[in-house]
């Protein structure tokens, strides 16, 4: 594999980051590429060709506001007097709290403080989990109002 990845590899994954599991990305960077790709390689692979995640926090932000007009979205605040482990993009839909902890497809993991608060945010007969596109909020919020 080259030191730089081409455009087109770039767009194929960040196509495909949104309809592969991680066993079938890998699989299809093996065929795309033509040697078995392991672990540290699809780790550097999708640091590089995907979005920051900034990015996908906007995109969820756009698409809840959009979704739900009515609702109160805010991207909570960092700093020294904001408390840690709060979920990125917050929301009231119909009276109901929903955090959403936005990762990275394949490579984003919550800490262990994320973990603990969204558990805290559930006990309090909230929604959160993690999520890196709209469609899994959609999916949170469908769940939530079964």
């Amino acid at each position: 594999m080259p030191e730089t990845m081409t455009q087109a590899l770039r767009d194929d994954i960040r196509i495909n980051s949104r309809i592969l599991s991680s066993g079938e990305m890998k699989r299809h960077l093996s065929e795309v590429l033509g040697h078995p790709v392991k672990q540290p390689e699809f780790t550097r692979l999708m640091r590089e060709a995907l979005p920051l995640e900034k990015e996908y926090q906007a995109e969820i932000i756009r698409w809840l506001k959009k979704e739900y007009r009515d609702a109160f979205v805010w991207k909570a605040g960092a700093g020294v007097y904001a408390r840690i482990g709060i979920p990125d993009v917050c929301a009231i839909i119909r009276s109901r709290f929903f955090g959403f902890e936005v990762k990275r497809p394949y490579i984003g993991k919550p800490t262990g403080i994320q973990t603990a608060t969204m558990a805290q945010i559930i006990k309090a007969g909230g929604v959160a989990g993690v999520v890196s596109f709209p469609e899994d909020c959609a999916e949170l919020i469908r769940k939530a109002w079964r």
